[in-house]
């Protein structure tokens, strides 16, 4: 009887094992089962920067939203792509008083006017990027110490030009490590540039993307309490810019569908297609497919520097925006070939259909949304591997299939 006894001990002790390791990982599993499983393949290319600057944006707009336009899905929705949109630049020589000129300006009208015909036409969905894409105090302090900076400021058109840290607009980088900005100033600034962007576009932004994700729990809170519903994240906020000038200060991680300050809808962008940067098709393509593995949304992060044709710009050389359009174009064909279920959406439209688990985009089947959970968990860090080598993952997997006998299953 002493195997009994001791096939009985190694038994507990496999459990409190399986136990002790689910125990460890709970938030994160739990996480990954509360984020919503999308039913179809879903892309979106998510392009940041537009708004005010240089006036050779309007062209580029107008070039974008005819390629978008020559692609509808199974539905006939034409693609969209997100335009994440500032709304101000300084005034060029500016030194010691802040003067800024905005969309709204005379100067910026053939760039309104592009960005409204593609809203118009069911290709751009609109976003709150920025009043400016940086913190125009901590752009001043920086040029008394940086002559780059002053000279910046001299021609200040393209935002790409600024030193990297002081692109992040919710802190002030103007010296490193960065500091928060006071709470009455963050509340401040949100509610100027919520309030020009209703002046211009007529609606709150239901959607808004910090500048360089860097941003905090301050900062999404004046953006609820003004009418945002949703934040772009790349599944993790970055408060602040380390000393050697790299985003940093990671304060929580998050997955879809998850609520932040204010009820605030998380939506993760971590996958890119900047053609400028010799990003293909095919990458983008694995993108879509991994995501589609793991019912998630496919959004792909882009910068107006790949289709912008501006002297000394991104873009501006060697006919790189042309080369791009086409890299648009070739992307979205291939992938309504490959994933002939695909659908076009906006980031609020994602948000919304969360926001209310919609069955029309999300997946109600309790077996469909345990297989996709599986895929998930495997994939997070360290513990697929703890996984695999204690057995639960094949415990989890014989579950999944004892499951699936009561429903029907799609592949």
């Amino acid at each position: 009887m002493v195997w009994v006894w001791v096939t009985a001990a190694a038994l507990l002790a496999w459990l409190a094992l399986l136990a002790g390791l689910l125990l460890a990982w709970r938030g994160q599993l739990l996480a990954l089962w509360r984020e919503p499983v999308f039913e179809a393949p879903i892309l979106i290319v998510e392009s940041d920067d537009w708004g005010a600057g240089p006036t050779a944006q309007a062209e580029a707009l107008t070039a974008v939203a005819q390629r978008l336009a020559r692609h509808h899905d199974a539905s006939g929705r034409p693609a969209v792509m997100t335009l994440a949109l500032i709304l101000a630049v300084p005034e060029p020589g500016v030194a010691q008083h802040w003067r800024r000129r905005t969309l709204a300006s005379q100067a910026s009208r053939p760039i309104l006017d592009a960005i409204r015909a593609g809203q118009e036409q069911g290709v751009f969905a609109l976003q709150l990027h920025g009043m400016e894409h940086f913190w125009p105090d901590a752009v001043l302090a920086a040029a008394e110490t940086q002559p780059e900076v002053q000279a910046w400021l001299a021609a200040p058109e393209l935002t790409e030009h600024l030193p990297s840290p002081l692109q992040s607009r919710w802190v002030d980088a103007s010296v490193l490590p960065s500091r928060p900005h006071p709470r009455q100033a963050v509340e401040s600034a949100v509610a100027e540039e919520v309030g020009l962007y209703v002046e211009l576009f007529g609606a709150v932004p239901e959607v808004a993307v910090p500048p360089t994700f860097v941003w905090n729990e301050e900062v999404e809170a004046a953006w609820a309490a003004a009418g945002v519903r949703v934040i772009i994240t790349p599944g993790r906020r970055l408060t602040g810019r380390a000393g050697d000038g790299r985003p940093a200060g990671v304060d929580r991680t998050m997955v879809n569908g998850e609520r932040g300050a204010g009820g605030l809808v998380y939506l993760v962008r971590d996958d890119y297609f900047e053609p400028v940067f010799g990003h293909r098709p095919e990458q983008a393509l694995t993108a879509l497919r991994q995501k589609t593995e793991l019912g998630r949304p496919c959004l792909l992060e882009t910068h107006r520097g790949n289709f912008l044709a501006v002297a000394g710009g991104e873009g501006g050389e060697g006919g790189k925006p042309a080369a791009a359009l086409d890299a648009l174009d070739e992307l979205y064909a291939r992938a309504l070939r490959d994933f002939p279920a695909l659908r076009f959406a906006s980031s609020a439209e994602l948000g919304q259909a969360m926001r209310h688990a919609d069955p029309a985009w999300v997946e109600q089947d309790g077996p469909r949304r345990f297989t996709i959970w599986l895929r998930r968990i495997v994939g997070l860090p360290r513990f697929g591997k703890a996984a695999r080598l204690s057995g639960l993952l094949p415990l989890l997997e014989l579950f999944d299939r004892l499951f699936s006998r009561f429903a029907n299953r799609r592949p």
